[in-house]
């Protein structure tokens, strides 16, 4: 019989932070007789993993997050530190080979889930008052079926909860243009600008939308125009056309890509609210990272 039992939270608004645990049937002399590192994380007969979808989002925030590993420059040296906290590891793993290969997955990496950890708890009490939901397994006679469990959750959790944010997104873009149908919504005067974070609604509603609709012609299609209306007045609409074409040439997005979209919103909402010391801060940086992606002419 598969058993899985929410302990807490509301299925249907999952939180994105989760614990998992499971209870183990094994006498606490065979734990420590097995001599494995596992066997030290269980307390009272307890196995426990949490992970935390809603700051990490990927394998790298995971590591970033977990281990201190950076992704970036410093991603060489961070697997080299790992890689010496592994025993009897250091001659099977090359840093700079496996540093190839996470750089080289970026078109799989919607693919790989983000891991739990095992976390060690003393009392069920102690678990269920963690927040985010709670789900409990089961008992396990066998550790190894044990871990397989609690870690087995966290991915399926992590799927439903990254459609159900999905589908919130979907919700508000709905809403979006219902609003914009009944000519609700456009660009705030300077009187007004104060009320409506453009940073955030371009962030979090219509850049995402166009992510997520840029496979398909016509909804990228509507998802354009539905920008081009919300920032209808805005007077520098290079930007607005700068960043339709950000997302509609980059099949993948790395750094560069994600820093260039977050300026140019930051930069809008600086122009928009007339804060033109910070409009021009963010106009430098996007030509600074405009330019150090451009390929050096040979002479």
């Amino acid at each position: 019989m598969l058993y899985l039992e929410h302990k807490k939270g509301d299925p249907d608004r999952l939180d994105g932070r989760v614990t998992v645990y499971a209870t183990i049937d094994i006498d606490p002399g065979d734990l420590v007789a097995m001599r494995h590192p596992i066997g030290s994380m269980v307390h009272n007969g307890l196995l426990v993993a949490q992970g935390n979808f809603r700051e990490q989002n990927s394998l790298k925030d995971f590591l970033k997050s977990e281990m201190g590993m950076s992704m970036d420059e410093e991603l060489g040296e961070g697997l080299s530190e790992l890689v010496d906290r592994m025993s009897g590891l250091e001659s099977a793993l090359d840093p700079q080979k496996l540093k190839d290969r996470l750089e080289n997955m970026g078109d799989f990496e919607e693919f790989i889930p983000t891991p739990a950890k095992v976390v060690p708890f003393h009392s069920e009490r102690e678990i269920v008052s963690q927040e985010g939901d709670v789900f409990y397994t089961g008992t396990f006679k066998n550790i190894g079926n044990a871990v397989l469990s609690v870690n087995a959750v966290p991915i399926v959790y992590q799927a439903r909860f990254r459609e159900q944010q999905m589908q919130s997104v979907r919700n508000e873009i709905e809403s979006l243009i219902a609003q914009i149908e009944q000519g609700g919504v456009a660009v705030p005067s300077a009187g007004s600008a104060a009320e409506i974070d453009m940073e955030s609604r371009l962030l979090k509603e219509f850049i995402p939308n166009m992510l997520y609709s840029r496979k398909e012609k016509v909804q990228f299609a509507t998802a354009q125009q539905q920008l081009r209306t919300f920032l209808r007045g805005y007077r520098f609409p290079a930007d607005i056309e700068a960043i339709i074409t950000l997302i509609s040439i980059n099949e993948t997005f790395h750094d560069r890509e994600e820093k260039l979209l977050e300026l140019y919103a930051k930069k809008i909402d600086a122009v928009i609210k007339e804060d033109f010391n910070a409009a021009e801060r963010h106009s430098a940086s996007i030509q600074q990272l405009i330019n150090n992606a451009e390929p050096r002419q040979e002479r």
